[in-house]
């Protein structure tokens, strides 16, 4: 018996070795470039996971919320700051002060003397006095 078909059979089969090698010619740059699964793996180890992203979230909430505390409590030393300095006597308005208390001071002197003289002339005993 005579096989017609293997020599057929034969180049389908050449031909077919010849395409697997033409595919895993085609295949090799693109094996070079992918990742592994053992690189896949150390990616995501190092990767964030989603509660350590929630974490971050919480942990941004509450230094967002001190910074806005230590702003406000910044803003009410500032205004007490310039309501002390709006409010308070300069060293020139101490200045001023003391030379009308002087001024009064020596009118007072003068009146209680001028008082005690006429109380003595007129031989009038002062009540206050001891």
């Amino acid at each position: 018996m005579t096989c017609y078909n293997c020599s057929a059979m034969t180049d389908n089969d050449q031909l077919l070795h010849k395409i697997g090698n033409l595919i895993d010619q085609k295949l090799e740059p693109i094996k070079k470039d992918m990742a592994t699964k053992s690189d896949l793996e150390s990616v995501k180890k190092d990767m964030a996971t989603k509660s350590d992203l929630q974490e971050v979230k919480q942990s941004q909430g509450v230094h967002t919320t001190i910074l806005g505390q230590h702003k406000t409590m910044l803003e009410a030393v500032l205004a007490g700051q310039k309501d002390i300095h709006d409010t308070m006597a300069t060293k020139a308005d101490i200045h001023r002060l003391e030379q009308k208390i002087d001024k009064v001071d020596k009118h007072v002197k003068s009146h209680e003397s001028r008082i005690d003289n006429l109380e003595d002339e007129a031989g009038l005993p002062n009540p206050h006095k001891n």
